[in-house]
């Protein structure tokens, strides 16, 4: 460990014949004399001087005011702060030095604080609080708005939901009062989320503001000054962390309700309402665009005619999945956990078919193929002999 042993500066000597203190503010090599910057410029008035030069004393402190008190090092009791390690950006003692930084080069406190709060670093540090704590209330505005447009979504999907289950006989109520349910759940999810992330924000903004206003109060302490402006630049990086990670987390998740066209049609066999359409957009901004705060969403009405059947004309098997034209979905009040639909048209030479998969759900998958006509039906497609399939799964 290096610790510099360069002295404090002396007092000038020109002053000291006078009977008064004055702190040198450099040494004229000429004259081999301390002195003071007023007295040095009386002194090359004289023509014999005007040559001479005044170096900077080296290790000097402010002459604006008294040397500060050190405070003292939590980890060795009694023990002043007087040193710093440029290289890791950490004050201490001289036990702190000795045991941590002995491999650094570590410089004494004093040599660097007076003028520290007119230098780069300071301005770059002022500089860098100011900006993450605009991006931080820049970010608190986008999360509130966000916090509006969850209630618009699910206002939307309330309104969509109960013009639908108008149009049908009441024993449909139930099971509108139960997707209803479904959406609020998702919106206390996602309001609870947007809070958290409020309160996480806003925490963020004091913090940024606490170390501006307590740099602004330690303007005129240049040791608490220094020691304060070492602590905020390491908590900064904690903050940006921080803020990128609310960034990334403040999207929602957004529904529609998608209603069931041939609900009337087939209400004796239909076990749901519609489809609860999940889809999470880009976006906080995307969306605040096509939200407005306190503006409900415009109701799309639909004229739905009657769906071809051509899955349940031709319907072989068919378990535990829901057929609405050609869309298959499985049935979440099903007492198995696996839905099966078996086409009873074969497949001839060069023949073929399309499936478009909309969903794989949260938990489960999906397995599509080509069997024979003694295939099990416990067996997916392309695991038993004879049979082709695809898997959702990979």
């Amino acid at each position: 460990m290096e610790v510099s042993g360069k002295k404090l500066r002396k007092y000038c000597k020109p002053c000291e014949q006078r009977k008064a203190s004055t702190y040198s503010d450099g040494f004229c090599s000429q004259c081999e004399e301390e002195m003071c910057q007023r007295c040095f410029d009386t002194h090359k008035q004289w023509k014999l001087n005007r040559g001479h030069r005044l170096d900077p004393t080296v290790g000097a402190i402010s002459n604006k005011g008294e040397t500060p008190t050190f405070d003292n090092c939590s980890k060795h009791l009694n023990e002043p702060i007087k040193f710093f390690c440029p290289e890791h950006g950490q004050v201490g003692c001289g036990d702190c030095m000795v045991i941590s930084h002995k491999s650094c080069k570590v410089e004494y406190i004093l040599e660097h604080i007076d003028g520290y709060k007119d230098g780069k670093q300071f301005k770059m540090l002022k500089k860098d609080i100011e900006t993450y704590d605009n991006e931080a209330k820049s970010l608190l505005g986008s999360i509130r708005r966000n916090k509006n447009h969850v209630k618009d979504v699910n206002n939307k999907f309330a309104l969509d939901v109960k013009l639908f289950r108008d149009k049908i006989i009441s024993h449909i109520t139930k099971l509108a009062d139960a997707m209803l349910k479904y959406g609020d759940d998702i919106m206390e999810a996602g309001m609870k989320k947007i809070e958290n992330l409020e309160k996480e924000n806003k925490s963020l903004v004091d913090e940024t503001n606490g170390m501006r206003d307590t740099l602004q109060s330690e303007v005129d302490q240049p040791y608490k000054l220094f020691i304060s402006s070492l602590s905020y630049k390491q908590n900064l990086h904690l903050v940006r962390d921080q803020l990128e990670r609310i960034k990334a987390n403040n999207k929602i998740e957004t529904y529609d309700f998608m209603p069931d066209c041939n609900l009337e049609q087939l209400m004796k066999t239909c076990k749901q309402l519609g489809v609860l359409h999940k889809s999470t957009g880009s976006g906080a901004a995307l969306r605040e665009e096509s939200v407005k705060a306190n503006e409900a969403a415009p109701v799309t009405k639909t004229l739905c005619s009657p769906k071809d059947q051509p899955l349940l004309n031709r319907q072989l098997v068919c378990t535990n999945v829901i057929i609405d034209g050609d869309l298959i979905s499985y049935d979440e009040k099903a007492k198995g956990d696996r839905g099966l639909f078996i086409d009873k048209k074969k497949l001839k030479h060069l023949d073929c078919f399309e499936i478009e998969v909309m969903s794989i759900g949260r938990d489960g998958g999906i397995a599509i193929g080509v069997v024979p006509d003694d295939y099990p039906n416990n067996l997916l497609p392309g695991l038993g002999n004879d049979s082709y399939g695809y898997h959702s799964d990979g």
